[in-house]
């Protein structure tokens, strides 16, 4: 079952977005003021991890290296962190019921099914150095120790045009909901 939530995770939040297109909500300008950072930085931050991964839009689970550097110093999953963000984003923009609804599906969908499978594989595949790498690195939301090693860790290995050519649709798609949605709430 997880390896088939894990080929259609984007799907997950097409239905999450389209749901939220079609909820009767109003608009507020102070959600929006604080939505829009959030959607902001998780993208940022998906472009900033993109670029250090091989390549990440797979219908299976693959890594053909261990990568810890970059924003993976920080947190051992920086895209979901990212798209944690822009769900956050999208649903502060939409009232505090999708913030709820949200965070259901966000536990359900990587806390207790992708990032499970991932580190099952990830364990199998690189071993102690994986496990070493899992117990030193919170797994989404970073902790603010080891500050120097963490900096010196993030130094060289991103590649701008990897990262553009793997985030584009992820950039399309935050950009055409945030738009879909506040024009929703703003005319309706």
């Amino acid at each position: 079952m997880r390896e088939t939530v894990f080929k259609y995770r984007g799907l997950v939040w097409g239905i999450f977005a389209a749901a939220i297109l079609i909820s009767p909500v109003s608009f507020s300008f102070a959600r929006a003021a604080v939505s829009v950072p959030l959607l902001a930085a998780g993208q940022a931050l998906r472009f900033w991890a993109a670029g250090f991964i091989p390549k990440y839009r797979t219908l299976t689970v693959d890594a053909p290296g261990l990568v810890t550097s970059g924003p993976y110093a920080w947190a051992r999953n920086p895209l979901y962190a990212g798209n944690g963000m822009m769900g956050l984003g999208w649903s502060v923009m939409a009232g505090p019921v999708w913030c709820a609804v949200f965070a259901a599906v966000y536990f359900v969908l990587y806390c207790l099914v992708i990032i499970p499978l991932e580190e099952k594989f990830l364990s199998e595949r690189f071993g102690g150095e994986y496990e070493r790498y899992r117990r030193s690195t919170p797994s989404v939301i970073p902790e603010m120790n080891n500050l120097a090693e963490k900096a010196a860790r993030c130094r060289g290995g991103f590649d701008e045009k990897k990262s553009w050519f793997m985030e584009r649709h992820s950039l399309g798609m935050n950009v055409l909901v945030t738009a879909l949605l506040a024009a929703r709430l703003y005319f309706s």
